[in-house]
């Protein structure tokens, strides 16, 4: 196997799939990252049998080549690349000693290869159900719920993100048991089409890294992408070629997205949102992120805790302690309908909403160990349910 290739052409192509390979895998091959050229096509593979990103790369006629197939350390070739001089011509010449010759200029390299025969592949969904959506759409759907997808936890499902379509509309929602996070958007599909699909955490994170570089690469402008959702999987392919006078993408340089979904049931987040609230109270969000900011300082460091006692002349009282007998108080204007109550959250938990709302924003509350409804203002298309500590 032998390329000669523009730099920017080649880092270009390696940026958009390297955060799929997984050097701390069991499997050492999917530290690397797998070169295949044919016919013309340099296509590159990442993955760690979880998310693959697969980008293949027209190469232009004058372009030197000879087929074949090999894998390099993902890290190592990228760091090469990068650091390249700008414009350089980078000579790739794979050898039968498992040894991998790259030069530029008066720049040599010599990597340690493994067979492109071992590198293993998700394979082709079966029984795709296409979904276009505008990317602004989705990005909006992504953004405003991924942060409260778990971590860690021993329910797998909840380590990922809910995509549910029914009655026109496309849904995401995220929880750990804590908070949950919904947005939901009208799409444009069948009155009786219905579905339910769970994106992992790395999948959510790499599919909105890659529309944000669609967006840098559109200057902001919209498009639409076709998601397929199969059985097991969800594919989507996006190009990253050129842009034309008109704003069209060329296929030059086509990336597909596969992630593997989640096998299991989401629990029923209708059954978590709080229906009987009686007491009500609107605040300011700048505001009340910047009293946040200042009484959290005083917070207890492992369980955050922030109280908030409602039923004031027009204000509510935010309070912080901690070990120390440290105390933080404050107040802040609301308006706040109902009979007074106190009640506690994680102030990590309430920041986080905070910071993908604006304006001002809501709280539905029933009593002091109830769960909490926030939204913004005559918004009911994304909603957020904190559960309050124990006071």
């Amino acid at each position: 196997m032998q390329l000669s290739i523009n730099r920017e052409l080649l880092l270009k192509a390696i940026n958009l799939i390297a955060k799929a390979a997984d050097k701390r895998h069991n499997m050492v091959v999917l530290g690397n990252i797998k070169i295949d050229i044919t016919d013309a096509l340099l296509t590159l593979t990442a993955s760690d049998l979880e998310v693959e990103l697969m980008c293949q790369v027209k190469l232009p006629q004058a372009t030197s080549a000879t087929s074949g197939a090999t894998t390099l350390p993902a890290s190592k070739l990228q760091d090469i690349i990068k650091l390249l001089p700008k414009n350089a011509v980078v000579n790739i010449t794979a050898e039968a000693n498992e040894r991998c010759i790259i030069t530029s200029g008066k720049s040599r390299f010599v990597l340690g290869t493994l067979p492109a025969t071992d590198f293993p592949t998700l394979g082709e969904p079966s029984n795709i159900t296409p979904l276009s959506i505008s990317r602004d759409v989705l990005t909006g759907l992504m953004s405003k719920t991924q942060f409260a997808m778990a971590i860690q936890d021993v329910r797998y499902y909840l380590t990922g993100m809910l995509f549910e379509v029914g009655q026109r509309q496309l849904t995401t929602v995220a929880t750990d048991g804590h908070r949950l996070a919904l947005a939901r958007s009208a799409i444009e599909v069948a009155e009786a089409f219905e579905m339910q699909a769970i994106l992992p955490r790395k999948a959510v994170v790499e599919l909105e890294r890659l529309m944000a570089e669609m967006s840098k690469l559109l200057s902001n402008n919209d498009s639409h992408l076709a998601l397929g959702f199969g059985r097991e999987f969800l594919q989507v392919s996006l190009p990253f070629g050129n842009v034309d006078s008109t704003g069209q993408i060329d296929d030059s340089i086509q990336l597909t997205f596969t992630a593997r979904l989640i096998d299991g049931k989401f629990p029923d987040y209708r059954r978590v949102m709080p229906s009987a609230t009686d007491k009500v109270a609107l605040l300011n969000k700048e505001r009340t992120v910047d009293v946040l900011k200042r009484v959290a300082i005083l917070t207890n460091e492992k369980t955050r805790g922030v109280i908030f006692k409602f039923g004031g002349e027009g204000d509510v009282e935010l309070r912080a302690n901690n070990a120390e007998q440290d105390e933080a108080v404050e107040t802040l204007q609301v308006t706040y309908q109902g009979e007074p109550i106190e009640l506690s959250f994680n102030v990590a938990y309430l920041q986080d909403v905070l910071d993908v709302l604006s304006g001002d924003v809501q709280l539905h509350m029933s009593h002091a160990n109830g769960s909490v409804l926030v939204n913004q203002l005559n918004d009911s298309q994304h909603q957020y349910v904190i559960m309050p500590m124990r006071i």
